[in-house]
């Protein structure tokens, strides 16, 4: 299994303040999942609300993408105009979803960097977890040809694109590994850097 570690950016890293509650350091987590096409990110999610301690929302763009047809937009405008809205709703839902007690999974593709950190910074209340989900193009390219919701091609444009070069927290090959493997690599990370404090 592939699977290693990046070092956390000290924005986000783990701190404990004397007038921090444990309750709320105890916070469900908010968990990432972030790579191309095909790439795993569903199952992954999948198995890790098995695993998670609180019920889990999985959460994803195409979720809100899937309300809008892109072959029924007119022009370029109603194009960008869909997927602005595309991605303020799902901003909204993830606000809701951050105020209640229910564990967050965001699986997402999003190769928009702004829109990425506009979703991060949302989550940003909770401990946080970011996932690069990657695997071989050709693995993508035969997982690809199974979906018959994805158009060929998409997995060999998505991923070299810088956007899957960025730090992660933890990043998993999923050809090489169960998604329940996965799941069970991602908790021991969650567990081995949010552990409770000290008194």
């Amino acid at each position: 299994m592939t699977v290693f570690g990046q070092k956390q950016s000290s924005s986000r890293r783990a701190e404990f303040p004397h007038d921090q509650s444990f309750k709320d350091y105890m916070k469900p987590f908010a968990i990432v999942l972030h790579g191309p096409t095909s790439a795993g990110k569903s199952t992954t999610a999948t198995a890790l609300q098995d695993c998670a301690q609180a019920p889990a929302f999985h959460v994803t763009l195409d979720a809100f993408v899937t309300m809008s047809r892109r072959r029924d937009m007119r022009s370029a405008e109603e194009q960008r105009l869909a997927y602005r809205i595309h991605c303020e709703n799902l901003r909204s839902t993830l606000r809701r979803l951050v105020d209640t007690e229910f564990e967050i999974i965001l699986d997402t593709v999003l190769r928009d960097v702004e829109e990425l950190q506009a979703c991060i910074d949302v989550l940003s209340d909770r401990p946080l977890c970011l996932v690069g989900i990657t695997a071989p193009l050709e693995t993508l390219e035969r997982r690809e040809s199974l979906r018959e919701d994805r158009a060929t091609g998409m997995a060999q444009e998505q991923v070299g694109h810088s956007a899957f070069a960025r730090p992660y927290d933890v990043v998993i090959d999923t050809s090489t590994c169960t998604a329940k493997e996965a799941a069970n690599v991602i908790r021991r990370y969650l567990d081995a850097t949010h552990r409770a404090p000290h008194h």
